[in-house]
């Protein structure tokens, strides 16, 4: 009989002690956030264009104001994606961030034809 209450008794203590203060890790622990630059995506332009930030963590929050699905893509000098977000429908955001080198990149819609059609720019990093 004393072990049917055993069980619900160790199971209230675990999840007492894993909700408890002590359990979570320390803020500085976390790892930095970066303040996520706002970027607009539409038919065909991303707004703004030319961007800069501060490394190494790099964010952007990026919105699909146009009728069409677009996404951010970032490439390096090397033509690798270092970063990208989901192709966005109209209304739809999502952040991303990456850990970024200073340096040039490349920043465009890579749905087909959207790049030529002017969905690109540039976003420099600097050092931190």
């Amino acid at each position: 009989m004393r072990t049917r209450f055993l069980f619900p008794a160790l199971l209230i203590g675990l999840v007492a002690c894993s909700s408890s203060p002590e359990a979570t890790a320390p803020p500085s622990a976390a790892a930095p956030s970066a303040e996520a630059i706002t970027v607009s995506v539409a038919d065909f332009m991303i707004d703004p264009s030319e961007l800069e930030a501060s490394g190494p963590t790099v964010s952007f929050e990026v919105t699909n104001d146009g009728p069409t699905p677009h996404n951010l893509t970032v490439r390096d000098e090397a033509d690798e994606v270092v970063m990208a977000t989901a192709d966005l429908s109209v209304g739809e955001s999502e952040t991303v961030s990456a850990e970024l080198e200073p340096g040039t990149y490349t920043i465009f819609c890579s749905l087909a034809g959207h790049e030529s059609l002017g969905m690109s720019g540039t976003l420099t990093v600097s050092g931190s």
